[in-house]
């Protein structure tokens, strides 16, 4: 097991979420991505704090899987924060 996929279940573990199975995963920043074994068509995007929540998802099919990516995805979710 790769040591980020080792911090993700550690993370969501210590929030109560250890029922779930993670196909993939990464961090950026303050940011998870992950796409769970029981919905591998969509990918969760969260902010680290204290509970595990998905602040938004994309489907897997659209997902990039590098920093470029994570930053526009990153700006795109604090625009929708502001505007809320």
């Amino acid at each position: 097991m790769s040591k980020i996929k080792k911090q993700c279940e550690q993370y969501l573990g210590n929030r109560g979420v250890s029922h779930r199975s993670i196909k993939k995963c990464d961090n950026y920043k303050d940011m998870w991505f992950i796409i769970f074994n029981d919905y591998p068509e969509d990918v969760e995007i969260s902010f680290i704090t204290y509970c595990y929540e998905c602040y938004d998802e994309i489907p897997s099919n659209k997902m990039k899987w590098n920093k470029s990516f994570y930053e526009t995805i990153k700006q795109k979710i604090e625009n929708k924060k502001k505007v809320a």
